[in-house]
């Protein structure tokens, strides 16, 4: 994740390029502002970032005048000591607003809302192309399932999902029949149609029409409650959360 910080306080940016460095996998700090002049400059070439961080008070004035001057379309959280600008944030392309002196579990649930809004805006921009081309006709619809001297056609839509355990992969169908695939999950994940059919964990790939009701779980994971039930259970982590259930209501 790409991040701008826009921090006139050293010490404060300090620890917020830390807590972020500590949060966010793959972190990069492209930049450390503290002007409003030098935040302007420095937008105005369209940076490929993905989220910036934003003190309301800079060395030579407010950070609101930034906005007045460019058309800012990156998400952005602010951070700063004061709560009256509250509302004029979020009037903005804001996230969160967090009051200093920021703690892990507050930044936590800004980069949760910052990773929910953008799964959202990815599925939603999926289905949209998806609906302009008039869908994808090469996903996989059908199987070659070799079973003794032959080789049975089965339907992609026949089966609840798919699960892999000790690096067999096993397809199961809706009327309970199994069969082992030749496909890794990985494979599979890429041919068949993500319209229909979710990477849950690293075990498991579910059919949307498998999924009778979905409930939440300890850690803030979710549960899959399937209409063919696995062995184990289908569990969804707390950071795909907000990607899954995005994924449910797309269509």
């Amino acid at each position: 994740m790409k991040l701008l910080i826009i921090e006139d306080e050293a010490g404060a940016a300090a620890q917020l390029t830390a807590m972020l460095q500590a949060q966010v996998k793959g972190a990069e700090i492209m930049a450390v502002i503290d002007s409003v002049e030098e935040a302007v400059r420095y937008l105005s070439s369209r940076p490929d970032i993905d989220l910036i961080f934003l003190d309301i008070y800079l060395s030579d004035g407010i950070s609101f005048d930034i906005f007045r001057d460019l058309r800012i379309d990156t998400p952005v959280i602010f951070t700063t000591a004061y709560d009256q600008y509250a509302i004029r944030a979020f009037e903005l392309n804001s996230i969160d607003y967090l009051l200093k002196p920021l703690r892990a579990e507050q930044l936590q649930s800004a980069l949760d809302k910052y990773r929910q809004r953008k799964q959202q805006v990815d599925a939603a921009m999926i289905a949209t192309i998806r609906q302009m081309m008039g869908g994808n006709n090469s996903w996989k619809k059908n199987f070659l399932i070799p079973f003794k001297d032959r080789l049975i056609p089965v339907p992609a839509d026949a089966f609840a999902y798919f699960e892999t355990s000790n690096g067999i992969v096993r397809g199961i169908q809706f009327d309970k029949k199994m069969h082992h695939m030749e496909e890794t999950l990985e494979e599979l994940a890429e041919k068949l149609d993500p319209a229909l059919f979710y990477r849950a964990n690293r075990q498991y790939l579910v059919s949307r029409r498998a999924i009778v009701d979905v409930q939440y779980y300890f850690n803030g994971r979710l549960y899959l409650n399937l209409a063919v039930p696995p062995a184990e259970k289908v569990l969804v982590s707390k950071a795909k959360a907000g990607d899954f259930k995005a994924w449910m209501g797309s269509i």
